[in-house]
This record gives C-alpha cells, structure tokens and sequence, in this order.
C-alpha cells in the first residue's frame, strides 16, 4: 500500500521541525552564519585537538576554505567579527601542526544550538 504525499509530510514533520529548531538557533548567533562554519564546529566538537588538515578531510571542504573558518571561528576573521568559539594551539610535539580545540563559549554556543536534540534523548 502506497503511502500518500500528506502522509509522508507528517511522517517527516517532527524531524524537519526538530532540524529547524536547530537551523534557527544557529541563525541566532549570526543571521548569515554560513553552514560550512557550523559543520566545522561539530566537527571539531567531536575531535578535539585535530589539525587544520585533519578537519578538511573530516568535513569534506577544501583546505584553504577550513583554514579561513578556522580563522573565522577563532579570534581572526578577515571581515566582522570572529567568533571565539576555537582556540588554535601549536602541537607540543609538532610545530607546524594547529591542534583545534572549543573555547568556553563554543562549547556554550553549541550546546544551546543542539539543545532540541536532548528531547530525544
């Protein structure tokens, strides 16, 4: 038995209600927040302490474009201003390599972005 367009929209409803909850309250720390800035986030969030290159591969975006959302997401951001949600260390065991961790207020600003998701929990 086939299930009819009217049926599938409220099948979908709470998933695509709970995903706009989320959508806005990233919109809320900036109404042009871009979605490549907030994968980055998660991705880090998830592996504290990878390198530049390391979140490239993760998120799937170019090197250059996560190095300039790094900068972003950090204290340096070419246009506005940054975020402060990352904080860029040098690796005690490799200079060149920036280890990415969450500052105090990412690791705020995305528990108050993932907070619909505790209703599923």
């Amino acid at each position: 038995m086939a299930t009819s367009p009217s049926a599938k929209q409220s099948l979908l409803a709470p998933q695509a209600a709970l995903l706009l909850d989320i959508l806005h309250r990233i919109q809320k720390i900036d109404p042009e927040f871009p979605i490549q800035y907030a994968i980055c986030l998660l991705v880090i969030s998830q592996n504290e302490g990878c390198s530049i290159t390391n979140l490239a591969e993760k998120s799937d975006l170019a090197l250059s474009t996560v190095s300039r959302i790094v900068g972003a997401l950090s204290d340096y951001r070419q246009l506005g201003q940054p975020y402060e949600f990352v904080q860029v260390k040098v690796s005690d065991t490799e200079r060149r390599r920036k280890e990415l961790y969450l500052t105090a207020l990412g690791k705020a600003s995305l528990k108050e972005i993932l907070l619909p998701l505790e209703k599923l929990v």
